[in-house]
């Protein structure tokens, strides 16, 4: 594998590994999670779990396509993110003690608006950072 291959799919690792264990954790059949002292409760838990989601989709899509626009990055970010969403909200269908729920979905939209612009910010902060010379 080339290096730049190799970076790639070590860039898009996290993001990968993240999807597995969201998929992993709506595999679990649970009746009530115990999250009555987390804000908004069940969707506060939708939105920042995306907003990861979507940091580290954004990360990959930067470090994969860094010569495309942000706006086009944080496009991906959303849409690959809202995808997954979509995707575990079906699955979710099939799973005992669980069901599909479009607020649900919504929060994770709102999560990965969130989540792709934290990660754009970031990388604007650090573009616009002085280069420090090595000593």
């Amino acid at each position: 594998m080339s290096v730049t291959r190799t970076r790639i799919a070590l860039a898009w690792l996290p993001a990968v590994l993240y999807m597995a264990l969201i998929w992993a954790l709506s595999s679990i059949a649970l009746p009530e999670l115990p999250i009555d002292s987390f804000p908004l409760r069940d969707k506060g838990v939708h939105m920042i779990e995306y907003a990861v989601l979507a940091f580290l989709v954004a990360h990959a899509s930067l470090r994969t396509w860094p010569d495309r626009s942000r706006a086009r990055v944080a496009a991906v970010a959303v849409l690959v993110t809202c995808g997954w969403g979509v995707l575990d909200e079906i699955h979710q269908a099939f799973v005992p003690g669980r069901a599909t729920d479009a607020i649900d979905l919504l929060a994770d939209v709102v999560g990965a608006i969130v989540g792709s612009t934290a990660r754009l910010v970031v990388s604007t902060l650090r573009a616009s950072q002085p280069a420090q010379e090595s000593a």
